[in-house]
């Protein structure tokens, strides 16, 4: 992964508290020297990754990494589009700690013969915007769709089934895309909620700070859903300030007016709903139920990223942690993830039995 700028506050304290990314992005533009330098006729090339950039929406650069298994010169595979949660591309925090999510799915896809590329969500790590450019959920759609056509354009992938895959707050990407785009033929949701995202919120801070701070919240997002805006910091509640950043009014706005279950009743192709050992906070039984035939597979990490063991932060439970809810925390390295449901998502993401 490449290394990660910092995020100006106001954009980072966002990104951190609506989840942080799996990805990892690249710094370099894809040419035709992609092209140049496919092996002669016959010959094996190695599982590799290499940096590829394409445009989002409203011609913002995104980043990303394009990871490939080893194939015969001129063969096509299958591909994976992964879909960042709201945060920076592999960062849990200002300091740059990696969460290897995103590295470690690509590496099981691979190793399943299947293509997989992650980017950086816009407005983080390499993916920059201008200081004026406010983010939007259907700008986040259609970033995804770009990076499906990179995918489909692809020789690599060329004519070959492509699946999403998103995590968290990606997937509630993924599923307008795979609703919307004929071009997705499976899609798979890891630790997406259910529910909207105000009940998952509310929920968290209830737990925290109790129920008062709950209904707070539900009362200033009423408001912000019918006005767009939020009040001045100091006649919000402490804890709900870095939760509510009036520059980013709109998209939060709209993050929190969005019914999962109702975009997914909209998904006709087949679904796998992944869940850590403790699926309560992601109620992945009313995805299911919108989806016909969509399976529900129980990981045995305790993680929303899959963590079976390693360190965790000290306290989950708080919604402004930079490590909320993601089951990774410094150091990264002895983490270990439910290898056998990462392998089962990429048989099911490859149509492999």
């Amino acid at each position: 992964m490449s290394t990660r700028r910092r995020l100006s506050l106001p954009i980072l304290t966002l990104l951190m508290l609506l989840g942080t990314a799996c990805s990892g992005g690249g710094v370099e533009e894809a040419t035709n020297d992609d092209e140049a330098i496919a092996p002669v006729a016959g010959a094996q090339t190695p599982a590799n990754e290499r940096p590829v950039q394409f445009e989002g929406a409203g011609k913002v650069k995104l980043f990303g990494t394009l990871s490939m298994p080893a194939t015969d010169a001129g063969a096509t595979v299958p591909g994976v589009l992964m879909i960042p949660t709201s945060g920076a591309g592999g960062v849990l925090g200002p300091a740059g700690v990696a969460d290897p999510l995103g590295k470690d799915l690509a590496k099981t896809f691979t190793d399943a013969g299947v293509a997989a590329y992650r980017y950086d969500q816009r407005g983080t790590g390499q993916s920059k915007l201008e200081p004026d450019v406010r983010l939007s959920f259907d700008d986040l759609v259609a970033d995804a769709r770009a990076g499906l056509d990179l995918m489909a354009q692809r020789r690599e992938t060329a004519g070959r089934d492509l699946s999403v895959v998103g995590y968290d707050q990606g997937g509630l990407v993924a599923l307008r895309l795979a609703a919307t785009d004929p071009r997705v033929k499976r899609v798979v949701l890891i630790s997406t909620p259910g529910r909207s995202l105000l009940d998952v919120r509310a929920s968290q801070l209830q737990a925290r700070y109790g129920p008062e701070s709950a209904a707070a919240l539900r009362t200033e997002v009423a408001n912000l859903i019918a006005n767009r805006s939020v009040p001045p910091l100091d006649q919000l509640r402490t804890e709900l300030r870095p939760m509510l950043p009036a520059q980013e009014a709109g998209f939060l706005a709209d993050l929190y007016a969005l019914d999962p279950a109702a975009d997914a009743a909209k998904v006709k192709v087949p679904t796998m709903i992944v869940v850590p050992s403790d699926p309560a906070p992601y109620d992945p039984q009313r995805l299911a139920a919108a989806i016909p035939g969509a399976q529900v597979v129980t990981s045995t990490g305790s993680g929303s990223t899959l963590v079976i063991s390693g360190p965790t932060p000290e306290d989950l439970s708080d919604p402004t942690s930079a490590n909320h809810d993601h089951g990774a925390a410094p150091p990264v390295a002895p983490t270990t993830r439910d290898a056998a449901t990462l392998e089962r998502v990429a048989r099911f993401a490859g149509a492999t039995p």
